[in-house]
């Protein structure tokens, strides 16, 4: 194997890990806000908005503020979800 090639798998291959950190990194960040608006939540759950509303009528938590604001904890959602699992 010359020099460039040895080179060139190298580059391939920290990319290939840098790659992977960063998209670790960012899937963590998105974990740790773990209270949303409904559009972020339905949106982390590739739902609709109106899915998630219907969800709700069927039990899905929902945190509801005196203002209004309609805001959901993803694990609690990913909870009951799960609830559903066979």
């Amino acid at each position: 194997m010359t020099i460039e090639e040895t080179l060139l798998s190298w580059e391939k291959e920290t990319y290939s890990r840098i790659y992977a950190l960063t998209k670790e990194a960012l899937e963590n960040a998105r974990e740790e806000h773990d209270i949303v608006k409904q559009k972020y939540c339905a949106q982390y759950f590739d739902v609709s908005v109106n899915t998630l509303k219907e969800w709700v009528i069927h039990g899905c938590p929902e945190i509801r503020l005196d203002s209004g604001m309609v805001l959901y904890s993803k694990s609690a959602v990913r909870k009951w979800l799960l609830g559903y699992q066979k």
